[in-house]
């Protein structure tokens, strides 16, 4: 009895050092490191005629993203789909959208949230340029639909 009591007690110290351990970053450069990026400093690049980006953080091409979209205005992506989810907020112009309830015009400060399967449009008013902070699930794509 003894030898299992003995057995029981390691077994439970050292699940709660390894639980403990799970939960702790491994170091700090293993950590987010903090980052700033005026926006003048943005390189962004072409997506799309008409459409540029800025990766802030993640890759686009391979996961889970974060970017700052531009769209000339009058820039419309015609019926589409995402493979993954995303969330955009407005942060400058008028954005156009239409998920087939008809076509919704998002200014500043406004929200999107597209789940992968959801057929739309997506445009930039005709008479302003539009900005978002756009977050992607997965790698990001268009699938252009009819």
């Amino acid at each position: 009895m003894k030898l299992f009591s003995r057995f029981a007690t390691l077994f439970f110290t050292g699940a709660v050092i390894f639980l403990a351990l799970a939960a702790t970053p491994a170091s700090k450069s293993a950590a987010a490191k903090d980052m700033v990026v005026p926006a003048e400093q943005m390189k962004f690049q072409q997506a799309m005629p008409g459409i540029s980006k800025y990766n802030l953080w993640g890759d686009p091409a391979k996961g889970p993203y974060g970017a700052i979209t531009r769209f000339a205005k009058g820039t419309k992506v015609a019926w589409h789909t995402h493979p993954h989810d995303i969330k955009a907020v407005v942060i400058s112009g008028t954005l156009l959208y239409n998920n087939g309830s008809g076509e919704k015009r998002l200014g500043p400060g406004s929200f999107v949230q597209e789940r992968s399967s959801i057929k739309h449009t997506t445009a930039a008013s005709a008479d302003s340029d539009l900005v978002i902070y756009e977050e992607g699930a997965g790698p990001f794509a268009v699938n252009l639909v009819k």
